[in-house]
């Protein structure tokens, strides 16, 4: 029985605040999981105290081990989730309205789960770096190409890491020191992007990553890590959501420095005019 299941049984023997944390609790496993006690309160609408009187009648020692509980559900959930689209096998009239509000179900989850300050120092950390390198394996790799392209409209110095093994491996040995790696990991497998961010911390480079699961084991080597979709949420429905929090970031880092951003913009459209005038020239 996972923990969850456990609270339901338990549910009517809260009390009523108690009870907010408990639906909460069911709700929102992902912000147990990254959330101090006294945030959690906050979003809840109760204070801290409740939260952890809330633990207490779980018979938990305290909050530390509800997220403990809440973790060991999760992973649990990682390990059932089916591959395969949901919709594809049933005939739906109304698809959609079905797949764009699971999409918007999925960015709303996104804005519940992620950590403020997290977010923030992502922003910081994509303004003050001199080179940001962007990796994204298999699924991941159109978000990567969409994040790199996006960036390469306001700044210099963005590489996208090219998925072959010999490309990473130099890549990653030539990095900057106090460059950035934004890596986006969406897949539930990624052994191969753990041994790169390894890779890159030794190098001593900052590691922002995206992923699926707040307890994704890539959340050791990362400096900022960033949460999108939610357990239940289909692999399609997760690269929406990560597209939105890559659109918010690239919207943070501009507000840094508008000026400087939107004058490298100009500059970059008009090279860009320039060159597609003279490749039609050629033919005239």
């Amino acid at each position: 029985m996972s923990f969850c299941e456990q609270i339901k049984k338990r549910f009517i023997r809260l009390s009523r605040g108690q009870r907010k944390v408990a639906q909460f609790t069911i709700d929102n496993p992902n912000v147990i999981a990254t959330h101090i006690a006294s945030d959690v309160g906050k979003l809840i609408g109760v204070s801290e105290s409740t939260v952890i009187r809330f633990c207490y009648a779980m018979e938990l020692s305290g909050f530390s081990e509800l997220q403990e509980k809440i973790r060991a559900d999760l992973m649990g959930q990682e390990e059932k989730v089916e591959q395969s689209h949901p919709l594809i096998s049933k005939r739906n009239v109304n698809l959609l309205n079905e797949v764009m509000n699971r999409d918007v179900a999925s960015i709303l989850n996104t804005i519940n789960i992620i950590n403020e300050e997290q977010f923030d120092r992502a922003i910081k950390l994509l303004h003050e770096s001199e080179c940001l390198y962007v990796l994204g394996l298999r699924q991941s790799s159109p978000s990567a190409n969409f994040l790199t392209c996006t960036l390469s409209n306001y700044r210099r110095k963005v590489k996208q890491i090219q998925p072959l093994v010999e490309n990473i491996v130099q890549q990653i040995n030539s990095m900057e020191e106090n460059a950035l790696l934004f890596v986006i990991a969406l897949e539930h497998k990624a052994d191969d992007v753990l041994t790169i961010t390894k890779m890159a911390k030794n190098r001593k480079a900052k590691v922002v990553v995206i992923t699926h699961s707040c307890i994704s084991s890539i959340r050791d080597n990362a400096d900022v890590l960033l949460t999108v979709g939610s357990q239940k949420s289909a692999l399609a429905e997760t690269i929406t959501a990560a597209h939105s929090l890559i659109h918010a970031l690239v919207e943070g880092m501009v507000a840094q420095n508008k000026k400087q951003y939107t004058n490298f913009q100009k500059v970059n459209e008009q090279l860009g005019s320039n060159s597609l005038y003279t490749e039609k020239s050629l033919y005239i």
